[in-house]
């Protein structure tokens, strides 16, 4: 994997992206979405961007012992869990209001359903048109 020039190894991009990531215990955390650096005083860091349970972690590429089918990092990670789901509570049919006169009334269950209904809203069942 990489090309060699005069004893350095260069990895292309294309090499890592996509790859499974996994931590020392055998774990697979996500997958590599990129590669990413850091500018610091004492030059660039660089690091590889995964994509783990729907969210983005930056792993320094110190971290990483081997590159080969996976990304084979030096310690152990935990695997974020994934970002809370919003649950939309079911929606409850509002009965109809008592005493309009318009009513349908279900001639299996006698609920009074609204003038448009087609089936009860109790039942379920087909009301006559």
């Amino acid at each position: 994997m990489g090309e060699k020039s005069e004893g350095k190894v260069f990895i292309k991009r294309s090499e890592v992206v996509g790859k499974q990531v996994v931590e020392k215990r055998g774990y697979v955390i996500g997958t590599v979405k990129d590669l990413s650096f850091s500018l610091t005083p004492e030059g660039v860091e660089l690091a590889i961007s995964v994509d783990s349970a729907g969210r983005e972690l930056n792993i320094p590429w110190a971290d990483i012992q081997a590159i080969g089918d996976v990304v084979l990092l030096k310690s152990q990670y935990e695997k974020p869990s994934p970002p809370p789901t919003l649950v939309t509570p079911p929606t409850v049919p509002t009965p109809p209001p008592v005493g309009t006169g318009l009513e349908k009334i279900c001639p299996y269950c006698e609920f009074k359903n609204p003038p448009d209904a087609k089936f009860c809203v109790r039942c379920g069942r087909r009301l006559p048109s």
